[in-house]
């Protein structure tokens, strides 16, 4: 009958219920419990950190994610998941226990930015430059003093972060994807990143539809004269900058035919800067950044001030 056959059905679940139920630590024997248990330990065993090479990396992109490619970590915002910038410290030291080859071969080809310790921006060879000429000069200009800079090595610290604050105020301006294309052959480097303007703008609480046009576009920059060195550092020069279409994304109204599409001559202009010793006799804005480790997928990093980037190969479309 139907309520035999139910019956049956009733007395089957529970002959294979979970082993967890409320009074079986008082004694009472589980069907099946002893295998939960074991099941259980297991799992407990392969969540457990590991020192090989495929678990280190994918806890590395863990934290990325999590950390939203480390930009919640950044204490101008707020001191949140401070924990995880230690972690993820800790990760990238195991890495490079692990033996590695830097090479021109290993390095060379496209690479996205994944993770970083520090500003996004500062992955570009325009920001390297930068932090290179200004932490190597030996004063603090007024402004600095003013912002209360007193060491001669940390000033572009306070320049990255009053960019920042320019850029990024009230979400007007959002970082989405920024690559680099090594090319030895060349002996460039060009490194991109896309900016969108104006993502969400609507009345608070009562908008419904927004006030403004999104708009972006892709930054791209180029530095040459590209070397290995010999402790597998990439030392390069900027040379131009320009801005283009990023796909999906509105151009810039109004001036996106002043603006974008041609190239800047940074490099020319940079000797020209009283700062960077111009008019006459200026410094050329030369920039470089250590590798700590790089293999078929991951490369990792690190920038004169200590900077952490993590940078994967893309995936194929």
């Amino acid at each position: 009958s139907r309520k035999a056959l139910a019956l049956v059905g009733i007395l089957m679940c529970y002959s294979i219920r979970p082993a967890f139920v409320p009074g079986a630590s008082a004694g009472l024997r589980i069907p099946g419990a002893n295998r939960c248990q074991a099941l259980t330990l297991r799992c407990l065993a392969s969540a457990a950190p590991s020192g090989t090479l495929p678990d280190i990396k994918a806890q590395i992109l863990q934290i990325a994610a999590l950390t939203d490619r480390g930009q919640r970590l950044n204490t101008l915002i707020a001191p949140t998941y401070q924990d995880k910038r230690e972690q993820m410290t800790k990760l990238v030291d195991s890495l490079t226990d692990h033996p590695c080859d830097v090479s021109e071969a290993t390095l060379s080809g496209e690479w996205e930015l994944v993770y970083s310790s520090v500003e996004l921006f500062r992955s570009s060879p325009f920001f390297l430059a930068i932090e290179e000429a200004l932490n190597s000069s030996p004063d603090v200009p007024l402004l600095g003093e003013w912002l209360g800079v007193t060491d001669p090595s940390k000033k572009a610290e306070v320049f990255f972060k009053l960019h920042q604050l320019q850029v990024l105020s009230w979400g007007a301006s959002t970082v989405g994807r920024i690559a680099q294309r090594v090319d030895f052959k060349a002996s460039t480097l060009e490194s991109s990143f896309d900016t969108v303007i104006f993502g969400l703008t609507v009345i608070p609480v009562l908008g419904w539809f927004k006030l403004l046009p999104t708009f972006g576009g892709r930054v791209v920059t180029e530095a040459d004269g590209l070397k290995l060195s010999e402790d597998g550092a990439l030392c390069m020069e900027l040379q131009r900058t320009k801005v283009t279409t990023c796909p999906g994304v509105e151009r810039i109204p109004f001036v996106d035919r002043l603006l974008m599409d041609f190239w800047y001559p940074v490099n020319s202009v940079w000797k020209l800067l009283p700062w960077n010793g111009g008019p006459f006799d200026g410094r050329a804005p030369s920039c470089r950044m250590s590798t700590l480790y790089v293999d078929e997928t991951m490369r990792v990093s690190r920038d004169g001030a200590g900077g952490i980037f993590v940078y994967t190969r893309p995936l194929e479309s």
